[in-house]
C-alpha cells in the first residue's frame, strides 16, 4: 500500500452547530446523505457531525480541490466498518477524480474534543 495523498481539516463544533441551527443556511441538506443525518442521531450531536463534515473537508483537499463548486460534500458519504471505525463511500465526481488520481482506499480518522472536531485522511493506492 502506498500513500498518495494525505488531507485534515478541523472544525470549531460550537460554529458549526450554530449553522445547524440557522435555518437559512441548510447546511445539513447540503453535505450530508438522509443516512448520515440519520446515523448522527437526535439534536445534540453536532460533534458527530462537524467530525464528518471535517472528513469531507480533508477528502477535497486531499483530492486537492479544497471547497471547490466542482466536487459536492454530498458525493462523500461517511459510514462506520463492522468495528465502529469511520470509513467513506465516495460517489459522482468525486469518485471520478480520486480513480483518476490512482487511489484505491481512504484510511480515515476522526477525533473531538468539547470545542472542536478533527479528521485525517489518507488516500491509498
Amino acid at each position: 500500500m502506498n500513500v498518495l495523498v494525505h488531507g485534515i481539516d478541523m472544525v470549531d463544533i460550537l460554529r458549526f452547530k450554530a449553522m445547524v441551527e440557522d435555518e437559512r443556511d441548510e447546511i445539513l441538506a447540503r453535505c450530508f446523505s438522509s443516512k448520515e443525518i440519520e446515523a448522527a442521531g437526535k439534536p445534540g450531536n453536532e460533534h458527530r457531525l462537524a467530525g464528518w463534515f471535517a472528513v469531507k473537508e480533508a477528502i477535497l483537499k486531499a483530492l486537492g480541490y479544497g471547497f471547490s463548486n466542482d466536487l459536492a460534500f454530498a458525493d462523500i458519504e461517511v459510514t462506520h466498518n463492522e468495528l465502529g471505525a469511520p470509513k467513506v463511500n465516495l460517489v459522482g465526481s468525486c469518485l471520478e477524480v480520486s480513480n483518476r488520481a490512482g487511489i484505491k482506499s481512504w484510511l480515515v480518522s476522526i477525533s473531538h474534543t468539547d470545542s472542536n472536531a478533527i479528521a485525517s485522511v489518507i488516500g491509498t493506492t
